[in-house]
């Protein structure tokens, strides 16, 4: 049991044993503590399972959390079974669900329900120990959709859980989304649609990969049947879902780029996060050229206003990559535009690697184009953030000492 719970690295476990001492006198030892375990266990009861030797932890009811642990004792009193009650080893993940409600729960990604069939393998290898699983496979073949019930169902086990969309996003912009979101409890972190090997968290965390082949050194199921896909009917939502990062968008953006503020994804779309509705594409009809002129309007509106509406602006992060790419090919002046309120986006909250990737990817289209006056603008930002050698200039916060020469 101890093996068990010290997958949580802020769980301090005293354990409060005596040979001579039956666990009827001793458990008040530990009411000074988050929670009390009490194991009943035929080297640790008392002579006879009556009130004489069990009243004070039948009468208890006092603030802190207790359970009861059968651990193979054949007498104690009946009246313990109407408190929390396990039975070891079959409750072993009830156990560790019991102790998680007794932590600090870092805030995460609350995952909705999906339905679906869960292999038992992500509970052995994910739940029960720390580990890195893969489920692979071609398209609708219902990875995703797996991995979203595995980690609605599984998330009773972990302070935390963390689903990052992945798709066509560079490494360096992953690896630094994971090493700025990931939270210090034991966090079951998901990675929707990974496409390159990435450096990934190692214990006490577990990390789950839908991806078309395994991408490290894990375990991995591959699902070979297909779903059916429900066929569509070419409306606006669909349209614009069609253009969104489809591993992870919010519903506010379709309603904007299809002009409908009460439409629903429909069968195009799965609900991925409760509360902040975030859906996750399931199918969409072929992109065309409106749309994406749409989303990349609606992308830059968000960006160029972000100091009013930053958390509306982040809500968009994850399109950027679609945007650029429609801005770069169609909209140059846009292009410029977006890149320039993103970057200061990123520079205000801290996140200088993010900055400083959008103003690079300016500067090469400029140079590609010839546009001089946006490689001076791009290269005169980036002097801001970048030293000589192209390494990224320490981040002053207000308050940091300036020293005048």
């Amino acid at each position: 049991m101890r093996a068990r719970l010290e997958h949580f690295p802020q769980l301090h476990i005293s354990s409060l044993a005596s040979d001579e001492v039956p666990v009827s006198e001793t458990w008040e030892e530990g009411l000074g503590s988050a929670g009390l375990l009490i194991l009943l266990h035929p080297n640790a009861m008392p002579p006879k399972p009556n009130r004489q030797y069990w009243g004070g932890l039948i009468d208890y009811e006092g603030p802190q959390p207790m359970a009861f642990v059968h651990c193979g004792a054949r007498e104690y009193p009946a009246a313990l079974e109407r408190r929390t009650f396990f039975r070891w080893p079959a409750d072993q993940r009830a156990i560790e669900r019991w102790v998680v409600k007794l932590m600090e729960r870092p805030a995460g990604t609350n995952v909705a329900p999906a339905t679906g069939v869960v292999s038992e393998d992500l509970w052995t290898s994910l739940v029960d120990r720390p580990g890195l699983f893969f489920l692979t496979g071609g398209p609708a073949t219902g990875k995703s959709r797996m991995a979203q019930a595995f980690a609605h169902a599984a998330r009773g086990h972990f302070q935390s859980m963390l689903w990052i969309g992945c798709g066509r996003r560079s490494t360096e912009a992953l690896e630094n989304e994971i090493a700025r979101r990931m939270p210090s409890g034991r966090t079951l972190l998901v990675l929707d649609d990974l496409r390159e090997p990435l450096t990934l968290p190692g214990a006490p965390h577990s990390v789950l990969v839908t991806s078309r082949e395994p991408l490290g050194e894990g375990e991995w199921l591959d699902l070979e049947d297909r779903y059916p896909l429900p066929s569509l009917a070419g409306t606006p939502m669909e349209q614009a879902i069609a253009v969104c990062f489809a591993p992870d968008f919010p519903l506010s953006l379709v309603r904007e780029i299809a002009n409908d503020g009460a439409a629903l994804p429909g069968e195009a779309a799965e609900l991925l996060e409760a509360g902040r509705d975030r859906y996750r594409a399931i199918v969409a009809p072929p992109l065309t050229q409106a749309v994406a002129a749409r989303h990349c309007d609606a992308v830059r509106y968000r960006f160029r206003h972000w100091r009013a509406q930053t958390e509306r602006c982040a809500e968009v992060e994850y399109e950027l990559e679609a945007a650029l790419a429609f801005a770069f090919t169609c909209q140059w002046e846009d292009a410029i535009d977006l890149c320039r309120a993103a970057s200061d986006y990123f520079a205000e909250a801290g996140r200088q690697p993010d900055g400083i990737a959008i103003l690079q990817r300016l500067l090469a289209e400029a140079e590609g184009r010839g546009d001089r006056a946006t490689i001076g603008v791009a290269k005169e930002k980036l002097s801001w953030v970048i030293d000589a050698e192209g390494e990224p200039l320490p981040v002053t916060h207000p308050g940091d000492q300036l020293f005048l020469f």
